[in-house]
């Protein structure tokens, strides 16, 4: 199977065509690619698109702010400070 062809519809959604390589088969298929989550931020002032982040890494984020704080010490943190 390979992407024959693909047409942007939107800057979040592509039309694809797809072909299978067996030339016995010679099925042929359409299909959709979207862009649907942002897994982080742009380092552009003015990204091209803005999406909302994904609500995996939200949970993330939400873990990490509301861990408990613990006395161990952050090893990377403290090689980062070393340099």
């Amino acid at each position: 199977m390979r992407i024959r062809t693909s047409v942007g519809q939107t800057p979040c959604f592509r039309s694809t065509y797809y072909q299978c390589q067996n030339v016995a088969c010679g099925a042929t298929f359409s299909g959709s690619v979207t862009i649907d989550y942002q897994l982080s931020p742009s380092g552009l002032e003015q990204p091209l698109m803005v999406l909302p982040v994904a609500p995996a890494v939200e949970r993330m984020k939400a873990l990490r702010d509301n861990a408990k704080a613990t006395n161990q010490m952050n090893l990377l943190a403290a090689l980062e400070e070393a340099v």
